[in-house]
């Protein structure tokens, strides 16, 4: 094929940036030739789009006629509420068609891990919308964990009140911010993002425990704040705080290794360099404190770019034009780690107790039950 015919599930505000995006031709590899919206005004809208060609897409009804027209199309991108993602995808993936899921891949261990297996048994391509792995901060910040220049992790701190959301959002959608409509409330929703930037910075801990005042600044039984402690195998701690209930911006990533620090706020990045290894250093110099230590520094400020998404749509393109999943920006697997900590974390706050990893899934959907019996 030359270019991947792309069914696109859902126009709703990312749903609808994704289909201007494909029409306007920003995505060179991909082309929308469906689209499901179900309601007479999203119908409208859909009708309104079209190519430089003055090419359409088709307008279905919903997913089963979406499903009826399967030949019209080659995979779907799945931008709906969350809890209907694992159903959408794997009745896609059965159907020989690849998937690119926006987060979450669910709302559950099971439904994300429900994903992922489908994936493999039909042989398809499955990639989730973390387009944040293509923030430049991030990606040299990467690739220096990557090649071991902080040494050894030993403590990581992320404190993010960027998604500050007023009770008019949270009563946007009648999903919303609700265990049975959303799955949760800041974690699953504004949190996806950034603990999947934790995993893929520094992989899966061993033990999280979360405190969680559910409702702290809103009147629903959700959460909008969330503190997640964490320990890794190799006695490396870290601190996950993220609120949607306080006015100031915050995104502050504190990692600390044997041989340096990184402190990034925002797109302001300090690196601190060691010119000895301090697990080095503190068993061997003949000195109470940092008197043979040197510490230099080195400030890049990263400019404010426009999202990536349409570069993280064409490299799902080109995984599926070239049949090499193994380019994906953010393979669907890492789904599983970002809806594990999630989990785990509302698991723990429930519970009241220190959590092990990995969540039996099965454990996680008996709580989850009761959270929405008691909605």
């Amino acid at each position: 094929m030359d270019k991947l015919r792309i069914a696109l599930v859902g126009v709703g505000v990312m749903g609808s940036k994704y289909a201007d995006m494909l029409i306007s031709g920003e995505v060179k590899n991909m082309v929308l030739t469906g689209v499901v919206a179900r309601n007479p005004k999203a119908q409208e809208w859909v009708a309104t789009l079209a190519d430089e060609n003055g090419t359409r897409p088709n307008v279905y009804t919903d997913v089963d006629d979406m499903f009826a027209h399967r030949d019209d199309f080659d995979a779907v991108i799945i931008a709906t509420p969350h809890k209907t993602h694992e159903e959408i995808a794997t009745r896609a993936f059965s159907s020989g068609k690849h998937v690119l899921c926006d987060k979450p891949a669910g709302i559950t261990i099971r439904q994300a891990l429900n994903m992922t297996e489908a994936s493999r048994k039909y042989d398809k391509v499955y990639g989730m919308i973390f387009h944040q792995h293509r923030y430049p901060k991030y990606m040299q910040i990467k690739q220096m964990l990557d090649n071991g220049e902080l040494g050894e992790l030993k403590r990581m701190l992320v404190v993010n009140s960027r998604y500050f959301r007023t009770a008019h959002y949270h009563q946007s959608g009648s999903w919303r911010s609700s265990w049975n409509g959303e799955g949760g409330g800041a974690l699953i929703n504004q949190g996806a993002h950034i603990l999947d930037m934790w995993q893929w910075l520094f992989g899966m801990p061993k033990k999280v425990y979360a405190e969680i005042p559910f409702g702290k600044y809103n009147d629903f039984k959700v959460d909008d704040e969330a503190t997640i402690h964490m320990r890794y195998e190799n006695g490396a701690t870290g601190v996950f705080i993220l609120t949607t209930g306080e006015a100031v911006w915050q995104e502050r990533l504190e990692i600390v290794g044997t041989k340096g620090r990184i402190l990034l706020e925002e797109d302001t990045l300090h690196i601190y360099r060691y010119n000895k290894d301090l697990a080095e250093y503190i068993n061997t110099e003949k000195v109470n404190s940092r008197e043979n230590l040197i510490i230099t520094e080195e400030v890049i400020e990263f400019a404010k770019a426009k999202e990536p998404y349409a570069e993280v749509l064409e490299n799902f393109a080109q995984a599926v034009l070239t049949e090499d999943d193994s380019i994906l920006i953010a393979p669907g697997e890492d789904a599983v780690h970002q809806i594990m900590l999630t989990n785990a974390a509302y698991y723990s706050a429930w519970k009241n107790m220190p959590v092990c990893l990995p969540l039996d899934a099965g454990a996680y959907d008996e709580a989850f039950r009761e959270q929405c019996e008691g909605e």
